[in-house]
């Protein structure tokens, strides 16, 4: 038999038809639904931009994502680090429970910080809701525009003044004080020292005693600028004007303070400049007094072989009445710029939470500073803690550093000229004026 080959006409048509009888068959079936199991752990987060048709019974309505409300949610970006970090943790999430919130506590370092909170609003990313960081970090974000202005949750005058200084610009207070630190002590060898001075005349008649041989009176940060703000502070003076905005650096209590350094060089190694210097002297037991930082303090305590060191505040000068307190540093609370609505009225709920005095005492106690509550500072976290004792002594007179350019142009100025307070051919007047003509250039920049 012979097989007649179709043409293309003809296979055409008999497709079309196959498909029509395919379709009306198609069409007067009943839907037939069939389960489909489904991975939960699958499913696309959040909304979806293209609706999906999906065939579901009436009677069993599927849940849309907003249904479920989540609970409020914060984020905090912090500059601390190590044990530090796990308390903050701590204290957030006990914060986060009792109020009924999430909260995220994320650590930066302390350089990337203010880039990656650009980097986070110039990409669209998410910008954290607070900031846990230092007045430098306070400093740095208010230059970039990244805070709002807060109101403290406590009375003004139930924190520790310097603690506002270092947040206050323009008459706004830009950071929520939670705790003082980077503050300056006296400390002193007990085989060399029986009893710490207590004003600054004494400070230089006990360091010129004990200098002799192969012993040396006293050791210290000579030209750094940290160290002089304390001697400035004693004598009455100040590197700005009260709103921070001005260098003020040629008067006569810079002159003081500069009379003080040379004062005090007497009874110091000749050879020892730099504060790297003056740490490993007084190490060798071979030195009866210095002036360090609380993040030094550990480095002169404990371990065998080193000294018996005490720890005092600084001391008085007679002629003023006041304390050669140092600058005091702060922690802060801080406000991103865009927080708003239930959102920042949880953060200041938080701000409340932290500075509690319960809260402030723990704070004391397990991270080893200073809290800015006035109210603790007579408590036994403080008061039994010889670093923290010491640094309550002075705080009320210490000063702050306020995050404004007068102050950066200050500090640069007193940076680049302290180091002539060294040669003694250069008068305490000539030092003064050249500072305050180096910060004047600056603020001309």
């Amino acid at each position: 038999m012979r097989v007649k080959a179709v043409g293309w006409r003809q296979c055409l048509f008999l497709m079309v038809t196959l498909l029509l009888l395919v379709a009306c068959a198609w069409l007067d079936a009943p839907p037939t639904l069939t389960p489909v199991a489904v991975d939960a752990t699958q499913m696309p987060r959040g909304p979806v931009s293209t609706p999906i048709a999906t065939l579901l019974p009436t009677s069993l309505p599927f849940p849309s994502p907003e249904s479920t409300p989540r609970p409020p949610a914060l984020t905090v970006w912090t500059t601390e680090q190590s044990e530090d970090l796990e308390q903050i943790s701590v204290l957030a999430a006990e914060f986060a429970a009792r109020a009924g919130i999430e909260i995220t506590v994320i650590p930066k370092s302390v350089t990337g910080l203010r880039v990656d909170l650009i980097a986070a609003n110039l990409v669209e990313g998410t910008p954290p809701d607070l900031i846990w960081g230092n007045q430098e970090d306070l400093a740095g974000l208010l230059i970039d525009g990244q805070l709002q202005p807060i109101e403290v949750v406590v009375p003004m005058d139930g924190l520790l003044p310097a603690t506002l200084t270092s947040a206050t610009r323009a008459e706004k207070l830009w950071g929520h004080p939670l705790m003082a630190q980077d503050f300056l002590v006296l400390l002193y060898n007990r085989a060399l020292v029986a009893e710490p001075p207590r004003t600054t005349d004494e400070l230089i008649m006990q360091s010129r005693t004990v200098r002799g041989g192969e012993y040396y009176g006293i050791v210290t940060a000579w030209i750094e600028a940290h160290w002089l703000l304390a001697w400035l502070n004693g004598a009455g003076g100040a590197l700005t004007t009260p709103d921070g905005e001005s260098p003020t650096l040629n008067t006569p209590q810079m002159i003081d303070a500069l009379n003080l350094i040379r004062e005090l060089r007497v009874a110091a190694p000749p050879e020892q400049h730099t504060y790297a210097d003056g740490r490993a002297l007084f190490r060798t037991g071979q030195v009866g007094l210095t002036i360090d930082g609380d993040w030094a303090v550990a480095d002169y305590i404990g371990p065998d072989g080193l000294p018996d060191t005490g720890i005092a505040p600084m001391p008085y000068v007679p002629a003023t009445g006041r304390r050669a307190a140092s600058a005091f540093g702060s922690s802060y609370l801080m406000f991103q710029r865009n927080l708003e609505g239930a959102e920042l009225a949880y953060a200041q709920d938080f701000a409340r939470f932290l500075t509690e005095p319960e809260t402030q005492i723990r704070l004391a106690r397990e991270l080893g500073r200073l809290p800015a509550l006035r109210s603790v500072l007579a408590d036994p976290a403080v008061v039994d803690n010889p670093l923290l004792a010491a640094a309550a002594a002075q705080a009320e007179d210490a000063s702050g550093l306020p995050p404004t350019r007068g102050l950066r142009c200050a500090l640069r100025a007193v940076n680049l000229q302290l180091r002539a307070v060294l040669d003694d051919t250069i008068t305490q007047a000539q030092i003064a004026q050249a500072m305050q003509q180096s910060a004047e250039a600056c603020m001309a920049e």
